[in-house]
């Protein structure tokens, strides 16, 4: 994968049922336009068909988790960050793209919460310098799902968990492939004549895309974390939330 491409690409990140949007066009806009934006997504976000059932809030923590240090892995344009740091808890940006890191600081500056740190994340290990130890959740919503060394990536989490720290994840599911592909999830999806396909059908930008359940979760992780909780959202399961808690070595 070409690093370059992928942080331009994931440099127009998504604004929930608006589209993607390059992180310098939020920038220049004015504060305003971008609250408003970023106020419309929420309300989208957290009251709309993404958070069926109150799933999507519960399972990941948005109204529960408090004065913790999170890690928001891949914020986008903030919106999980803000409600996370209205909570009380200290939270640290990271993302691929310098710019997204800023939209996000911005997001959360509109409420006079400042991010406890702010991480850019590299193609190579150890993806960021965040010192080993020193979060209690990594928060990982909508970017696993997007990275083909997705197993090197957690191995990084569970370095920078502490003991007893839990990573938050939301991911496709299992069955979104199968609701929107018609096929079985294939074991290795990249080789699945459907994989473009998939990739778009999810998302108008980037060029990976991978789908899990739990099975898959303790196939590829389960030596690291144990799945503490697991449930599918939206009205048709397209996406799986799940609670895993670090294990000691």
């Amino acid at each position: 994968m070409n690093w370059e491409a992928t942080v331009n690409e994931w440099s127009k990140p998504p604004v929930d049922d608006v589209g993607y949007i390059p992180s310098t066009e939020l920038m220049a806009m004015g504060d305003d336009r971008f609250g408003a934006l970023m106020e419309t997504m929420r309300t989208t976000r957290y009251t709309g068909w993404r958070n069926h059932g109150n799933r999507w809030r519960d399972v990941m923590g948005l109204d529960s988790l408090e004065d913790k240090d999170i890690l928001d892995f891949g914020c986008g344009v903030g919106v999980d960050a803000l409600e996370l740091g209205l909570m009380r808890n200290r939270v640290q940006l990271a993302d691929l793209s310098q710019d997204n890191v800023d939209v996000s600081t911005r997001t959360m500056g509109r409420y006079n919460i400042e991010p406890e740190a702010t991480w850019l994340v590299s193609g190579e290990y150890p993806f960021l310098a965040a010192p080993n130890n020193s979060i209690d959740v990594f928060y990982c919503n909508g970017v696993l799902h997007h990275i083909p060394w997705a197993r090197e990536i957690m191995e990084r989490a569970h370095e920078l968990l502490r003991t007893g720290g839990e990573v938050r994840l939301m991911v496709y599911s299992d069955l979104g492939w199968r609701h929107y592909i018609r096929t079985n999830p294939p074991a290795h999806t990249p080789s699945d004549p459907n994989f473009q396909n998939f990739i778009r059908i999810f998302d108008q930008v980037g060029f990976y895309a991978d789908w899990y359940n739990e099975a898959k979760l303790v196939d590829w992780f389960g030596d690291l974390f144990e799945v503490e909780r697991l449930e599918y959202l939206t009205d048709n399961d397209r996406y799986l939330a799940a609670v895993l808690r670090k294990k000691e070595a």
